[in-house]
């Protein structure tokens, strides 16, 4: 999974034009059936877009368990000038749309 995550970065690395969003499916979720994962930071913040200019909706704390709404799970990378940050999809009712963004680096698969 860390590997996927560095060929993903690498990608978006690639496309490194300002703000360039690059989304992908995880392989691991063929394999289990939820996006689980436990917040490792004392708090990490809720994005309700996948990029760090975006508005933080909710903040989690260590330990709290946030999952991935449907069946997949979802990355998005943003690059620019100062970010190189991987996010992962979250469930969360204070989004507009049900859907949060948390920095991957601040998750544990559960």
């Amino acid at each position: 999974m860390r590997s996927r995550l560095l060929t993903l970065a690498a990608v978006a690395t690639a496309l490194s034009a300002a703000g360039v969003l690059v989304t992908a499916q995880g392989a691991v979720a063929a394999t289990q059936s939820s996006c689980d994962y436990k917040v490792l930071w004392p708090t990490a913040g809720v994005y309700e877009e996948p990029n760090p200019y975006s508005v933080i909706v909710k903040t989690k704390q260590a330990g709290d368990i946030v999952g991935a709404p449907g069946p997949g799970c979802e990355y998005a990378s943003w690059v620019d000038n100062s970010y190189n940050v991987t996010y992962a999809r979250v469930s969360t009712a204070a989004a507009a749309d049900g859907v949060g963004w948390m920095r991957y680096d601040a998750l544990v698969r559960v």
